[in-house]
Order: C-alpha cells, then sequence, then structure tokens
C-alpha cells in the first residue's frame, strides 16, 4: 500500500514589527481613494458582476469618473490671475 504525504513549505519570511507595518498601511492609503470613492467603485464592479451592465461600460465609467476628479482638483489648486490682470491691449496695424 502506498500514502501520499503532504508538506507545507516552509518560507523564511522577514519579520517585520509594528512601524514598518504600520509605514506599509500609509503608503497604501495614499494610493488608494477615499471610502466613498470605493463604495462608489465597488457597486460599479457589482452592477457588472449581477449583469446589470458590462464590465466595459463600468470601467468606463470608473475611468471617467477618476479623470472628472483629477480635472477638478487641478482647477481648484490652478493659479487665479489677479483681477486687474489682463492681457496686453493689440495695436491696430492697419493705416
Amino acid at each position: 500500500m502506498m500514502t501520499v504525504q503532504f508538506r507545507p513549505p516552509h518560507l523564511h519570511l522577514p519579520h517585520i514589527n509594528r512601524q514598518e507595518a504600520g509605514q506599509a498601511v500609509d503608503a497604501a492609503k495614499s494610493f488608494l481613494p477615499p471610502p466613498e470613492r470605493m463604495v462608489y467603485y465597488g457597486g460599479l464592479g457589482a452592477l457588472a458582476v449581477a449583469g446589470l451592465i458590462e464590465w466595459p461600460v463600468a470601467a468606463a465609467i470608473g475611468v471617467g469618473t477618476m479623470i472628472a476628479q483629477r480635472a477638478r482638483r487641478q482647477g481648484r489648486s490652478a493659479k487665479v490671475a489677479p483681477r486687474g490682470a489682463t492681457a496686453p491691449a493689440r495695436r491696430s496695424t492697419s493705416k
């Protein structure tokens, strides 16, 4: 009679302390959108999985939303010209 033995692989992983783990979590959070947008994207994904919308449509909506949010943030941070500053008047060259 033959028996089969399964042994889990032994992985040598480095020890990570709490401070390093906290820094890794903070770095990951900086790349993720705010929680309310995560719910929005999750809802889009759920609609696609349920078949209520096709996945390319959900992807297009999600990407469009991300682009619009980025443009909105950049528009807010753009420097606004002072009130009195206008473009110089053009001189007429006709005689």
